[in-house]
C-alpha cells in the first residue's frame, strides 16, 4: 500500500469517531520526538512538547500504538503524565 491509497493527494484529512485526522500527523509527532530530545531552546522545546501531546490522541486513533512502542523516555513521562491510560502501551 502507498500513501496516496490512504489519502489522496487531494485530500489532507479524514474524520475518524468525530476526530480530524490530518495527513503529516504522524511525520509531525516524528519531528517533535527529535526535537525535544535534542538541546534546543526553551521555546522550541515547549512548541514541540505542546505538539507532541496535542498529537497523541491521533497517532492513538490512528492505532499506532498499537504497532510502535516510543523509546524515548522524555517522550513516555510527558505523555502518560497527560494521558495516563497509555501507561503500559506506548512503552
Amino acid at each position: 500500500m502507498k500513501p496516496q491509497d490512504i489519502l489522496p493527494d487531494n485530500i489532507n484529512s479524514v474524520e475518524v469517531n468525530g476526530q480530524v485526522l490530518r495527513k503529516g500527523s504522524v511525520a509531525a509527532f516524528m519531528a517533535n520526538l527529535s526535537v525535544i530530545e535534542q538541546p534546543v531552546s526553551y521555546p522550541e522545546y515547549e512548541n514541540a512538547v505542546k505538539d507532541l501531546i496535542e498529537l497523541t490522541p491521533v497517532l492513538e486513533t490512528l492505532g499506532v500504538f498499537k504497532h510502535f512502542r516510543l523509546r524515548s523516555e522524555k517522550a513516555i513521562t510527558l505523555i502518560t503524565d497527560i494521558y495516563p491510560h497509555l501507561a503500559g502501551k506506548i512503552n
